[in-house]
């Protein structure tokens, strides 16, 4: 799909659209829908004042050895008294059972709320319409369909990365972007016949965790390669609202890979704008080709 204009779309457009898309509000959703699971991320992730912020982040610093320590109490030595063949996957259960709550239950419950986010029209936001080009193509990094209910984007021009929050079959991704190593295994040069069976299939339970809660970006690119291929005739990129977090690098490097080596670049900030300068100098962009504006400033956002 050729087009002069790539528009890169995070979250603070839909925040900036009335939205209560922040993680914060996925937080309180949790705590109400779910009070247990809510718990268990207290528990093993520690929610204090930069939890619900960093929250994709955080999900790589989950606490491991808290979670085994809570599982030991079904870990029976062979030798007991009441021992039991019945009881001799407790262990195993039990972390199981921690894990699953930690991150196919919480996921379950995030796609929930995503989908049940409400988009107000912009005579509700009270915000002043942007200069969206519909013809233009969109890298969108946020589950819900503002673009297209808002400023009647066609969905046909709208890549939504990770999951559609219309698509009841759309898988909603949300992950940390920590790449393990064979060396951060627990049972890394362990002897399996060293150690109690139970204890060693249960370091597998806690690797699976964070393979299970690994952003696929690598997947994510390939899957979607024809789109990123397509951008050579960009003159101008648009990024609205998004937090250049880390975890989404890789993305915004193959377009500054892929579009016009003399396109024109227009960033968004909210507050203060050094975190996203910075952003912008990283990649590799010329000053003379970057501009830096609040969203709130709708006539700078014409293409």
């Amino acid at each position: 799909m050729s087009t002069k204009t790539l528009y890169i779309i995070g979250n603070g457009f839909d925040l900036h659209h009335g939205v209560g898309s922040r993680y914060a509000d996925f937080g309180k959703y949790l705590e109400k829908a779910d009070p247990e699971t809510y718990d268990a991320v207290d528990q093993y992730f520690y929610i204090d004042d930069s939890f619900w912020n960093e929250f994709e982040a955080r999900l790589a610093h989950f606490d491991a050895a808290t979670a085994i320590e809570d599982a030991s109490d079904f870990l029976m030595p062979y030798g007991a008294e009441d021992w039991s063949d019945a009881g001799h996957h407790d262990y195993e259960y039990e972390l199981d059972r921690i894990i699953r709550k930690i991150s196919s239950t919480m996921r379950s419950r995030f796609a929930d709320w995503v989908r049940q986010l409400q988009i107000p029209p912009l005579t509700q936001s009270g915000v002043a319409p942007l200069p969206i080009d519909r013809s233009g193509v969109f890298l969108n990094f946020n589950y819900t369909d503002t673009l297209t209910s808002v400023y009647g984007v066609a969905p046909a021009r709208v890549l939504h990365l990770h999951g559609q929050a219309r698509d009841a079959t759309s898988q909603i991704v949300l992950g940390h972007g920590w790449r393990r190593t064979e060396a951060d295994s627990l049972n890394h040069r362990a002897d399996p016949e060293a150690m109690d069976t139970r204890v060693w299939q249960g370091n597998f339970i806690v690797d699976d965790y964070f393979a299970k809660t690994f952003k696929p970006t690598e997947k994510i690119i390939q899957a979607n390669q024809a789109f990123f291929s397509a951008l050579k005739s960009v003159e101008t990129v648009l990024v609205m609202g998004h937090s250049l977090g880390e975890v989404d690098w890789p993305y915004l490097q193959l377009v500054w890979k892929n579009v016009s080596p003399a396109a024109q670049w227009k960033f968004s900030y909210y507050g203060n704008p050094q975190h996203t300068q910075d952003a912008a100098a990283r990649m590799g962009i010329e000053k003379s080709r970057v501009a830096f504006h609040t969203l709130a400033d709708a006539d700078a956002w014409v293409p």
